[in-house]
Protein backbone atom coordinates (compact mmCIF):
# COMPACT_ATOMS: atom_id res chain seq x y z
CA UNK A 1 0.00 0.00 0.00
CA UNK A 2 1.20 3.55 -0.69
CA UNK A 3 2.45 5.72 2.15
CA UNK A 4 0.91 9.13 2.63
CA UNK A 5 3.72 11.02 0.88
CA UNK A 6 3.30 8.90 -2.27
CA UNK A 7 -0.41 9.64 -2.73
CA UNK A 8 -1.40 11.82 -5.66
CA UNK A 9 -4.80 13.51 -5.74
CA UNK A 10 -6.56 16.77 -6.43
CA UNK A 11 -9.22 18.61 -4.44
CA UNK A 12 -11.90 20.71 -6.08
CA UNK A 13 -15.14 22.03 -4.61
CA UNK A 14 -14.60 19.94 -1.49
CA UNK A 15 -14.22 16.68 -3.43
CA UNK A 16 -11.04 14.62 -3.34
CA UNK A 17 -10.19 12.71 -6.50
CA UNK A 18 -7.15 10.42 -6.82
CA UNK A 19 -4.88 11.17 -9.80
CA UNK A 20 -5.33 7.83 -11.51
CA UNK A 21 -2.96 6.69 -14.24
CA UNK A 22 -4.02 5.16 -17.54
CA UNK A 23 -3.66 1.39 -17.70
CA UNK A 24 -2.51 1.64 -21.30
CA UNK A 25 0.09 4.39 -20.76
CA UNK A 26 3.03 3.14 -22.83
CA UNK A 27 5.64 5.01 -20.78
CA UNK A 28 4.37 3.69 -17.44
CA UNK A 29 3.99 0.16 -18.80
CA UNK A 30 7.63 0.30 -19.91
CA UNK A 31 8.69 1.62 -16.50
CA UNK A 32 6.70 -1.08 -14.73
CA UNK A 33 8.39 -3.71 -16.88
CA UNK A 34 11.84 -2.30 -16.03
CA UNK A 35 11.09 -2.25 -12.29
CA UNK A 36 9.79 -5.81 -12.42
CA UNK A 37 12.96 -6.90 -14.23
CA UNK A 38 15.06 -5.30 -11.48
CA UNK A 39 13.14 -7.27 -8.86
CA UNK A 40 13.65 -10.52 -10.75
CA UNK A 41 17.37 -9.79 -11.00
CA UNK A 42 17.51 -8.94 -7.31
CA UNK A 43 16.95 -12.43 -5.93
CA UNK A 44 19.65 -13.17 -3.37
CA UNK A 45 20.50 -9.49 -2.85
CA UNK A 46 19.83 -7.59 0.37
CA UNK A 47 16.72 -5.49 0.84
CA UNK A 48 18.81 -2.30 0.96
CA UNK A 49 20.42 -3.18 -2.36
CA UNK A 50 17.12 -3.98 -4.05
CA UNK A 51 15.43 -0.83 -2.75
CA UNK A 52 18.39 1.33 -3.77
CA UNK A 53 18.27 -0.07 -7.31
CA UNK A 54 14.52 0.54 -7.58
CA UNK A 55 14.92 4.01 -6.09
CA UNK A 56 17.56 5.02 -8.63
CA UNK A 57 15.41 3.75 -11.48
CA UNK A 58 12.32 5.56 -10.14
CA UNK A 59 14.19 8.82 -9.48
CA UNK A 60 15.37 9.00 -13.07
CA UNK A 61 11.82 8.79 -14.47
CA UNK A 62 9.95 11.84 -15.73
CA UNK A 63 7.18 11.13 -13.18
CA UNK A 64 9.29 10.22 -10.13
CA UNK A 65 6.45 10.19 -7.60
CA UNK A 66 4.43 7.72 -9.65
CA UNK A 67 7.58 5.66 -10.21
CA UNK A 68 8.37 5.58 -6.48
CA UNK A 69 4.81 4.46 -5.82
CA UNK A 70 5.18 1.56 -8.25
CA UNK A 71 8.48 0.61 -6.60
CA UNK A 72 6.85 0.69 -3.16
CA UNK A 73 4.11 -1.69 -4.30
CA UNK A 74 6.72 -4.09 -5.64
CA UNK A 75 8.63 -4.04 -2.35
CA UNK A 76 5.39 -4.91 -0.55
CA UNK A 77 5.20 -8.09 -2.66
CA UNK A 78 8.69 -9.30 -1.74
CA UNK A 79 9.63 -12.15 0.59
CA UNK A 80 12.92 -11.78 2.45
CA UNK A 81 14.76 -14.38 4.47
CA UNK A 82 14.46 -14.54 8.25
CA UNK A 83 17.59 -14.12 10.40
CA UNK A 84 19.06 -17.20 12.01
CA UNK A 85 18.55 -17.68 15.71
CA UNK A 86 21.26 -16.39 17.99
CA UNK A 87 22.56 -13.58 15.74
CA UNK A 88 22.30 -10.90 18.42
CA UNK A 89 24.02 -13.15 20.96
CA UNK A 90 26.81 -13.98 18.47
CA UNK A 91 27.24 -10.27 17.73
CA UNK A 92 27.58 -9.45 21.42
CA UNK A 93 30.12 -12.25 21.88
CA UNK A 94 32.15 -11.00 18.89
CA UNK A 95 32.19 -7.47 20.31
CA UNK A 96 33.36 -8.74 23.70
CA UNK A 97 36.16 -10.75 22.10
CA UNK A 98 37.16 -7.79 19.92
CA UNK A 99 37.34 -5.56 23.01
CA UNK A 100 39.45 -8.14 24.86
CA UNK A 101 41.91 -8.40 21.97
CA UNK A 102 42.16 -4.62 21.73
CA UNK A 103 42.90 -4.22 25.43
CA UNK A 104 45.73 -6.79 25.20
CA UNK A 105 47.53 -4.86 22.43
CA UNK A 106 50.14 -2.17 23.12
CA UNK A 107 49.08 1.41 22.60
CA UNK A 108 51.12 1.81 19.38
CA UNK A 109 49.68 -1.32 17.69
CA UNK A 110 48.58 -0.91 14.06
CA UNK A 111 45.17 -1.74 12.62
CA UNK A 112 46.78 -4.59 10.71
CA UNK A 113 48.17 -6.07 13.92
CA UNK A 114 44.77 -5.74 15.60
CA UNK A 115 42.99 -7.52 12.73
CA UNK A 116 45.62 -10.27 12.69
CA UNK A 117 45.14 -10.98 16.41
CA UNK A 118 41.37 -10.72 15.98
CA UNK A 119 41.36 -13.27 13.16
CA UNK A 120 43.22 -15.69 15.43
CA UNK A 121 40.78 -15.18 18.30
CA UNK A 122 37.49 -15.43 16.41
CA UNK A 123 35.98 -18.73 15.20
CA UNK A 124 35.13 -17.45 11.69
CA UNK A 125 37.10 -15.53 9.02
CA UNK A 126 36.79 -11.77 9.43
CA UNK A 127 35.14 -11.08 6.01
CA UNK A 128 32.51 -13.73 6.70
CA UNK A 129 31.95 -12.44 10.23
CA UNK A 130 31.56 -8.83 9.07
CA UNK A 131 28.93 -9.87 6.53
CA UNK A 132 26.94 -11.83 9.12
CA UNK A 133 27.34 -9.37 11.98
CA UNK A 134 24.14 -7.41 11.25
CA UNK A 135 22.28 -9.96 9.13
CA UNK A 136 19.23 -9.59 11.39
CA UNK A 137 18.63 -5.97 10.39
CA UNK A 138 15.76 -5.54 7.88
CA UNK A 139 17.99 -3.93 5.27
CA UNK A 140 20.41 -6.86 5.30
CA UNK A 141 17.86 -9.60 4.74
CA UNK A 142 18.06 -11.22 1.33
CA UNK A 143 15.33 -11.43 -1.28
CA UNK A 144 14.08 -14.99 -1.56
CA UNK A 145 10.99 -14.61 -3.73
CA UNK A 146 8.20 -12.23 -4.62
CA UNK A 147 4.56 -12.32 -5.73
CA UNK A 148 4.96 -11.78 -9.44
CA UNK A 149 2.72 -9.30 -11.26
CA UNK A 150 2.42 -8.18 -14.88
CA UNK A 151 3.13 -4.50 -15.77
CA UNK A 152 -0.54 -3.69 -16.52
CA UNK A 153 -1.66 -5.37 -13.28
CA UNK A 154 0.91 -3.31 -11.35
CA UNK A 155 -0.70 -0.15 -12.73
CA UNK A 156 -4.08 -1.50 -11.57
CA UNK A 157 -2.67 -2.03 -8.06
CA UNK A 158 -1.29 1.50 -8.14
CA UNK A 159 -4.67 3.02 -8.99
CA UNK A 160 -6.33 0.98 -6.26
CA UNK A 161 -3.73 2.10 -3.71
CA UNK A 162 -4.33 5.75 -4.65
CA UNK A 163 -8.00 5.25 -3.76
CA UNK A 164 -7.25 3.29 -0.57
CA UNK A 165 -4.83 5.82 0.95
CA UNK A 166 -7.33 8.55 1.95
CA UNK A 167 -9.51 6.01 3.78
CA UNK A 168 -7.13 6.06 6.75
CA UNK A 169 -8.63 9.48 7.59
CA UNK A 170 -12.23 8.55 6.77
CA UNK A 171 -14.97 9.13 9.32
CA UNK A 172 -17.69 7.39 7.35
CA UNK A 173 -17.95 5.50 4.08
CA UNK A 174 -21.11 5.09 2.03
CA UNK A 175 -21.34 2.60 -0.83
CA UNK A 176 -24.31 2.45 -3.19
CA UNK A 177 -24.57 -0.59 -5.46
CA UNK A 178 -26.95 0.21 -8.29
CA UNK A 179 -29.36 -2.64 -9.09
CA UNK A 180 -26.65 -5.27 -8.58
CA UNK A 181 -26.87 -9.02 -9.03
CA UNK A 182 -27.55 -10.65 -5.66
CA UNK A 183 -24.51 -12.91 -6.06
CA UNK A 184 -22.22 -9.90 -6.38
CA UNK A 185 -23.81 -8.26 -3.34
CA UNK A 186 -23.37 -11.42 -1.33
CA UNK A 187 -19.70 -11.63 -2.27
CA UNK A 188 -19.10 -8.00 -1.29
CA UNK A 189 -20.87 -8.53 2.04
CA UNK A 190 -18.76 -11.63 2.71
CA UNK A 191 -15.63 -9.57 2.12
CA UNK A 192 -17.01 -6.95 4.51
CA UNK A 193 -17.15 -9.60 7.23
CA UNK A 194 -13.73 -10.95 6.23
CA UNK A 195 -12.38 -7.45 6.94
CA UNK A 196 -14.17 -7.53 10.35
CA UNK A 197 -16.30 -4.52 9.48
CA UNK A 198 -19.89 -3.84 10.46
CA UNK A 199 -22.11 -1.87 8.10
CA UNK A 200 -25.58 -0.41 8.20
CA UNK A 201 -27.20 -2.09 5.20
CA UNK A 202 -30.48 -1.09 3.60
CA UNK A 203 -32.38 -1.49 0.37
CA UNK A 204 -33.32 1.61 -1.62
CA UNK A 205 -35.50 0.40 -4.45
CA UNK A 206 -33.28 -1.86 -6.55
CA UNK A 207 -30.14 -0.41 -4.99
CA UNK A 208 -28.19 -1.64 -1.96
CA UNK A 209 -26.65 0.95 0.38
CA UNK A 210 -23.89 0.20 2.89
CA UNK A 211 -22.65 2.71 5.47
CA UNK A 212 -19.46 1.92 7.41
CA UNK A 213 -17.83 3.95 10.16
CA UNK A 214 -14.29 4.94 9.24
CA UNK A 215 -11.06 4.88 11.29
CA UNK A 216 -11.27 8.63 11.86
CA UNK A 217 -14.19 7.91 14.20
CA UNK A 218 -12.04 5.67 16.44
CA UNK A 219 -8.58 7.20 16.77
CA UNK A 220 -7.22 4.56 19.16
CA UNK A 221 -7.54 1.87 16.45
CA UNK A 222 -7.06 4.10 13.41
CA UNK A 223 -4.17 2.30 11.71
CA UNK A 224 -5.57 -1.23 12.09
CA UNK A 225 -9.10 -0.23 11.14
CA UNK A 226 -7.83 1.85 8.24
CA UNK A 227 -6.10 -1.20 6.79
CA UNK A 228 -9.33 -3.17 7.04
CA UNK A 229 -11.36 -0.45 5.37
CA UNK A 230 -8.78 -0.18 2.58
CA UNK A 231 -8.90 -3.95 2.15
CA UNK A 232 -12.69 -3.75 1.80
CA UNK A 233 -12.37 -1.16 -0.96
CA UNK A 234 -10.32 -3.66 -2.96
CA UNK A 235 -13.42 -5.80 -3.56
CA UNK A 236 -15.91 -3.02 -4.35
CA UNK A 237 -15.09 -2.92 -8.10
CA UNK A 238 -16.64 -6.39 -8.55
CA UNK A 239 -19.95 -4.52 -8.51
CA UNK A 240 -20.83 -3.51 -12.05
CA UNK A 241 -22.40 -0.12 -11.18
CA UNK A 242 -21.54 1.60 -7.91
CA UNK A 243 -20.71 4.88 -6.23
CA UNK A 244 -18.68 5.39 -3.06
CA UNK A 245 -18.26 8.50 -0.93
CA UNK A 246 -16.18 8.90 2.21
CA UNK A 247 -15.95 11.84 4.58
CA UNK A 248 -12.21 12.52 4.99
CA UNK A 249 -11.01 14.56 7.96
CA UNK A 250 -7.35 15.43 8.43
CA UNK A 251 -5.62 18.22 10.36
CA UNK A 252 -5.42 20.21 7.13
CA UNK A 253 -8.82 19.76 5.49
CA UNK A 254 -12.26 18.18 5.42
CA UNK A 255 -13.17 16.76 2.04
CA UNK A 256 -15.23 13.99 0.47
CA UNK A 257 -13.56 11.17 -1.42
CA UNK A 258 -15.70 10.31 -4.46
CA UNK A 259 -15.26 7.09 -6.43
CA UNK A 260 -17.43 5.14 -8.87
CA UNK A 261 -17.47 2.33 -11.41
CA UNK A 262 -16.34 4.87 -14.01
CA UNK A 263 -12.91 5.09 -12.36
CA UNK A 264 -10.10 2.73 -13.52
CA UNK A 265 -10.35 0.51 -10.44
CA UNK A 266 -9.91 -3.24 -10.81
CA UNK A 267 -10.43 -5.70 -7.96
CA UNK A 268 -7.63 -8.24 -7.44
CA UNK A 269 -10.20 -10.58 -5.88
CA UNK A 270 -12.52 -11.09 -8.81
CA UNK A 271 -12.26 -14.88 -8.85
CA UNK A 272 -11.80 -15.56 -5.14
CA UNK A 273 -14.50 -13.86 -3.15
CA UNK A 274 -15.71 -16.61 -0.82
CA UNK A 275 -13.28 -15.61 1.93
CA UNK A 276 -14.18 -16.69 5.45
CA UNK A 277 -12.57 -14.97 8.47
CA UNK A 278 -10.02 -17.39 9.98
CA UNK A 279 -11.71 -17.45 13.39
CA UNK A 280 -15.03 -18.40 11.76
CA UNK A 281 -13.32 -21.16 9.81
CA UNK A 282 -11.73 -22.43 13.05
CA UNK A 283 -15.12 -22.52 14.77
CA UNK A 284 -16.62 -24.43 11.84
CA UNK A 285 -13.86 -27.04 11.99
CA UNK A 286 -14.42 -27.63 15.70
CA UNK A 287 -18.22 -27.39 15.72
CA UNK A 288 -19.70 -30.87 15.93
CA UNK A 289 -23.28 -30.85 17.14
CA UNK A 290 -25.98 -33.47 16.75
CA UNK A 291 -28.77 -30.89 16.40
CA UNK A 292 -27.25 -27.85 14.68
CA UNK A 293 -25.33 -27.23 11.47
CA UNK A 294 -23.45 -24.14 10.28
CA UNK A 295 -23.99 -21.93 7.24
CA UNK A 296 -20.84 -19.86 6.66
CA UNK A 297 -22.37 -17.78 3.86
CA UNK A 298 -25.61 -16.41 5.33
CA UNK A 299 -27.80 -13.91 3.54
CA UNK A 300 -28.42 -10.40 4.99
CA UNK A 301 -31.04 -10.32 7.74
CA UNK A 302 -33.72 -7.70 8.44
CA UNK A 303 -33.17 -5.67 11.61
CA UNK A 304 -35.14 -2.79 13.08
CA UNK A 305 -37.73 -1.05 10.96
CA UNK A 306 -35.86 -0.84 7.66
CA UNK A 307 -32.30 -2.03 8.27
CA UNK A 308 -30.34 -5.13 7.32
CA UNK A 309 -27.46 -6.80 9.10
CA UNK A 310 -24.82 -9.13 7.70
CA UNK A 311 -24.36 -12.12 10.04
CA UNK A 312 -20.96 -13.77 10.27
CA UNK A 313 -22.58 -17.20 10.26
CA UNK A 314 -25.93 -18.89 10.82
CA UNK A 315 -26.82 -21.93 12.93
CA UNK A 316 -29.57 -24.08 11.40
CA UNK A 317 -31.43 -26.76 13.36
CA UNK A 318 -31.25 -30.01 11.43
CA UNK A 319 -34.84 -31.11 12.14
CA UNK A 320 -36.90 -27.94 12.51
CA UNK A 321 -34.73 -25.85 10.09
CA UNK A 322 -34.94 -22.99 12.57
CA UNK A 323 -32.12 -20.48 12.03
CA UNK A 324 -30.14 -18.44 14.56
CA UNK A 325 -27.72 -15.89 13.10
CA UNK A 326 -24.52 -14.70 14.82
CA UNK A 327 -23.17 -11.19 14.23
CA UNK A 328 -19.76 -10.31 15.67
CA UNK A 329 -18.80 -6.93 17.15
CA UNK A 330 -15.09 -6.30 17.63
CA UNK A 331 -13.32 -3.61 19.65
CA UNK A 332 -13.89 -0.93 16.97
CA UNK A 333 -17.65 -1.59 16.67
CA UNK A 334 -18.97 0.42 19.65
CA UNK A 335 -21.33 2.55 17.53
CA UNK A 336 -22.80 -0.32 15.48
CA UNK A 337 -23.24 -2.40 18.66
CA UNK A 338 -25.21 0.37 20.37
CA UNK A 339 -27.47 0.70 17.33
CA UNK A 340 -28.01 -3.05 17.08
CA UNK A 341 -28.94 -3.32 20.77
CA UNK A 342 -31.41 -0.47 20.35
CA UNK A 343 -32.95 -2.22 17.34
CA UNK A 344 -33.39 -5.39 19.40
CA UNK A 345 -35.09 -3.39 22.14
CA UNK A 346 -37.52 -1.79 19.69
CA UNK A 347 -38.01 -4.89 17.52
CA UNK A 348 -37.02 -8.12 19.29
CA UNK A 349 -35.45 -10.82 17.13
CA UNK A 350 -34.89 -14.12 18.90
CA UNK A 351 -33.12 -15.47 15.84
CA UNK A 352 -30.13 -13.13 16.20
CA UNK A 353 -27.17 -13.57 18.57
CA UNK A 354 -24.58 -10.84 19.13
CA UNK A 355 -21.00 -11.87 19.77
CA UNK A 356 -19.39 -8.94 21.62
CA UNK A 357 -15.66 -8.47 22.21
CA UNK A 358 -14.97 -7.89 25.91
CA UNK A 359 -13.02 -4.76 24.93
CA UNK A 360 -16.44 -3.13 24.37
CA UNK A 361 -17.50 -3.91 27.95
CA UNK A 362 -14.80 -2.18 29.98
CA UNK A 363 -17.26 -0.39 32.25
CA UNK A 364 -18.60 -2.60 35.05
CA UNK A 365 -22.19 -1.60 34.43
CA UNK A 366 -21.94 -2.19 30.68
CA UNK A 367 -20.33 -5.58 31.24
CA UNK A 368 -23.05 -6.65 33.66
CA UNK A 369 -25.79 -5.54 31.26
CA UNK A 370 -24.22 -7.41 28.35
CA UNK A 371 -23.61 -10.57 30.38
CA UNK A 372 -27.27 -10.56 31.42
CA UNK A 373 -28.57 -10.02 27.88
CA UNK A 374 -30.04 -13.31 26.59
CA UNK A 375 -28.80 -12.69 23.05
CA UNK A 376 -25.26 -11.55 23.82
CA UNK A 377 -22.18 -13.77 23.99
CA UNK A 378 -19.08 -12.00 25.32
CA UNK A 379 -15.77 -13.19 23.91
CA UNK A 380 -12.07 -12.48 23.79
CA UNK A 381 -10.66 -13.36 20.39
CA UNK A 382 -13.69 -15.39 19.28
CA UNK A 383 -16.74 -16.96 20.99
CA UNK A 384 -16.17 -20.57 21.98
CA UNK A 385 -18.33 -23.33 20.50
CA UNK A 386 -19.37 -24.31 24.03
CA UNK A 387 -20.72 -20.85 24.88
CA UNK A 388 -22.52 -20.59 21.56
CA UNK A 389 -24.23 -23.96 22.04
CA UNK A 390 -25.48 -22.75 25.42
CA UNK A 391 -27.35 -19.92 23.65
CA UNK A 392 -28.99 -22.20 21.11
CA UNK A 393 -32.29 -23.91 21.75
CA UNK A 394 -34.45 -26.00 19.40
Amino acid sequence: MLTRELLLFRVRDGKLRPSFVKRGDAGLLALAGELIAEVEAGRGRTRDEVEETLGLRAGAHTRPKVARGLAKLLVDRMLFDEPSEGISEARAAAFREAARVLRALPGDATVEAYESRLAEALPRPLPELREALYADLPGNRRLLDWEAVAPADLLDRYNLSLAQGPLFDARRLTLRARAPELLRVRKVLRWLKFCRLVAEVRRDGDDWVLEVEGPGAMLSLQKKYGLQLASFLSVVPVLERWQLTAAIESPRRRVTLVLSHEDPLVSPHGSALGHIPPEVATLAQGFDDADWELDLLPLPRNTGATGLCVPDLTFRHKQTRREVALELFHAWHAGPLARRLEELRSRPDEGLLLGVDRALAKDTGERAALEAHPQVVLFHGFPSAKRLRARLSP
